[in-house]
């Protein structure tokens, strides 16, 4: 067989065209799981004083039962309070968290999709030094 670099060009543009196309599909759902996933740590953050207006509802409650107010410290308001302080920390904890290994996943797909471009490169650089190679001893047959 003739040495035909037409063929290992075709070749690394398909691989090119693969990765091309695996990076920006992995970008594009990377977006949109980012995107989601801020949304939902907005709501955790507008939720206290937001349109959900969780601390406002919180307080109104025990001040209508009388727990708190002008000159009135209750324990249980406060506990209530603490407690409210603590979910609201840990759900934007766990919101964070969970973005962060969403992330994560992606570069991982990413690193992922680059070995295997850089691994198809070589492979393909292997089989064209090794074509040579043979065309090579070949033609020292021929003399």
């Amino acid at each position: 067989m003739v040495f035909d670099p037409a063929l290992y060009e075709r070749q690394r543009r398909n691989l090119q065209q693969q990765f091309a196309g695996q990076s920006a599909l992995n970008a594009y759902q990377k977006y949109l799981q980012q995107t989601q996933a801020q949304r939902g740590i907005q709501q955790i953050e507008e939720a206290p004083f937001g349109a959900a207006r969780e601390v406002p509802r919180l307080t109104s409650s025990y001040g209508q039962r009388g727990l708190t107010g002008m000159g009135v410290k209750s324990g249980v308001y406060n506990r209530a309070l603490g407690e409210y302080g603590q979910q609201q920390a840990r759900r934007m904890s766990y919101a964070q968290q969970d973005l962060a290994d969403l992330l994560r996943g992606y570069q991982l797909r990413e690193a992922q999709y680059q070995q295997q471009y850089e691994t198809g490169l070589a492979d393909l650089e292997a089989d064209k030094a090794r074509q040579i190679a043979q065309d090579a001893a070949e033609l020292l047959n021929l003399r």
